[in-house]
């Protein structure tokens, strides 16, 4: 017998689903029904259903907050994610969340029978690892030690530093942080890794990585070392297990010595960055931690522009083929270290943010979403990276496809929207034309013929009205305004100015204070 509810705001969707459900193979019984999140979550608190089919628009409590809080304080319940809406957030919530699918309305009950049989699956095999933990002795040493393992991932991967001490009472943890110092490694490798693959220490213990299989925790301490002696022994520690290791692809971050279970968080930082602060195809090694700064990438891709571009206009087609230029261009260069390459991601998924708020008005956040960095911090070859990439990017693509505003039949009018969306950017017309596919010469023709102004003039002239607005409503330099616009020369954006308003940029200021007291602005054109 297995345990649901329906959350649900919609009476006639409850309903159908409980009619699909009817024929089910499986004896299920129905615990309650919630049109809200926050009843939903009064109601799973009464009845610890195993099985929760939601919604994600509703009111009170939408589905983002049910299913993360569900996440949070009952990681054992399934989630079933039924939506009419293929929202970005939304599945990179339920992706995050682990949900066990994310059906769209309307939905077959075949669809629906399917997904069921795959939460039943993960609850039998949880209940099974369940009944044979139970069977061990409470009080062994082993579990101490995977309560010592748990209390430390809470520690490292918290998403905030918990005030509140970890107590530890395994024999091997207390040692650790007993000691003067220790060091940590993170042991990443392309496949997935578990501790029986590797070399075993008596002064150290491996510690699985909840999130991934391919990384591990490595704790080492001595109390008989000093400081640079226990970061000689750490290297060397490292280099055994590379020597022995079952995999030529295994590379090691170490951390700087550090002391207890407060220098955990930093250590877990300090080889995240060693990790990083490598070269891209560059495997096989220990990295150690140094507090160099690592300068931006000269090397960066200069095709961002055009990736957006297609991730805006809906053309997935495109948007895969650059992604594959995109991280062809660092395998290219022998300089460009992983950080380099996880900074340009970075930027592009939080353009591609901006996008999909643009369009779609979902409120999303211009930071790079915490999806993002979750995935960088447990990633450190380029495949992993790209498939999330290519995930993300050309799901962009599809959910933007409906509202491309470069589909008019008229080129020039494309042109135009274009240039009205983006005239801060370095806009040329050579790069303009190969945007849409048109001969430089050709464009600038027709610009000219459709709009009577050349395509030069025009983007001045938007420039030049925004520049007009910011000099008048805030105080920022003008060399900064001039850079906020996509002119790089300040002196070449104040003879631009000069030449549309009249003006310099400083007169213009001054006037429009002169002249602002009578709702009056100068150089009007």
């Amino acid at each position: 017998m297995y345990t649901f509810i329906v959350v649900d705001d919609e009476p006639l969707i409850r309903k159908g689903l409980l009619k699909k459900l009817e024929t089910f193979d499986h004896s299920l019984e129905l615990l309650g029904e919630a049109d809200n999140g926050a009843d939903a979550l009064a109601l799973i608190d009464s009845t610890k259903p195993d099985i929760i089919f939601t919604d994600m628009r509703m009111p009170e409590i939408d589905g983002k907050l049910l299913i993360r809080t569900v996440r949070q304080q009952y990681p054992q319940m399934k989630l079933i994610v039924i939506s009419g809406h293929a929202d970005f957030d939304y599945m990179q919530e339920a992706i995050s969340a682990k949900v066990v699918n994310y059906l769209l309305k309307p939905f077959s009950r075949d669809e629906i029978h399917t997904t069921l049989h795959q939460a039943i699956h993960a609850i039998e095999q949880e209940r099974s690892l369940e009944r044979e933990f139970l069977l061990r002795t409470v009080e062994t040493e082993q579990m101490k030690i995977d309560a010592d393992m748990q209390a430390f991932l809470n520690v490292v991967l918290a998403p905030n530093a918990s005030s509140k001490k970890s107590a530890f009472r395994s024999a091997e943890f207390a040692a650790i942080f007993a000691s003067e110092q220790f060091v940590l490694m993170t042991v990443y490798s392309p496949q997935p890794l578990s501790a029986q693959q590797l070399p075993t220490f008596s002064n150290g213990l491996y510690i699985p990585h909840p999130q991934s299989e391919q990384l591990l925790f490595f704790l080492i301490h001595d109390p008989e070392c000093t400081i640079h002696e226990l970061q000689i022994k750490a290297i060397q520690t490292a280099n055994v297990i590379l020597t022995k290791a079952q995999s030529a692809d295994i590379c090691i971050g170490i951390s700087s010595p550090l002391t207890g279970i407060d220098g955990v968080r930093e250590a877990h930082h300090q080889t995240i960055l060693a990790l990083d602060e490598r070269s891209i195809t560059d495997f096989g090694k220990c990295y150690v931690y140094s507090e160099r700064n690592i300068p931006f990438s000269p090397l960066k891709w200069t095709r961002m522009f055009e990736l957006l571009f297609f991730i805006e206009s809906g053309n997935s087609q495109k948007v895969d083929e650059l992604i594959t230029d995109f991280f062809a261009f660092y395998i290219r260069q022998p300089d460009a270290l992983l950080t380099h390459l996880k900074e340009q991601c970075r930027e592009i998924i939080t353009e591609t943010k901006r996008l999909l708020n643009d369009y779609l008005q979902n409120g999303s956040s211009n930071n790079a979403s915490s999806s993002l960095e979750a995935v960088l911090n447990v990633s450190f070859d380029m495949e992993c990276i790209r498939q999330y990439m290519r995930k993300v990017l050309t799901g962009a693509a599809l959910l933007l496809k409906d509202d491309n505003p470069y589909a008019s039949d008229q080129v020039i009018d494309n042109v135009k929207k274009y240039i009205d969306n983006h005239f801060t950017k370095d806009l040329t017309l050579e790069w303009v034309s190969s945007l849409f596919y048109l001969n430089p010469s050709y464009l600038s023709y027709l610009f000219k013929e459709k709009t009577s102004e050349n395509f030069t003039d025009y983007v001045n002239r938007l420039r030049i009205g925004h520049a007009k607005h910011l000099l008048a409503s805030t105080d920022d330099k003008i060399y900064r305004i001039a850079k906020q616009l996509g002119y790089d020369n300040p002196k070449y954006f104040f003879r631009v100015f000069k030449k549309v308003t009249g003006w310099t940029p400083e007169e213009f200021r001054k006037q429009h204070k002169s002249f602002s007291a009578n709702n009056k602005e100068p150089g009007h054109v």
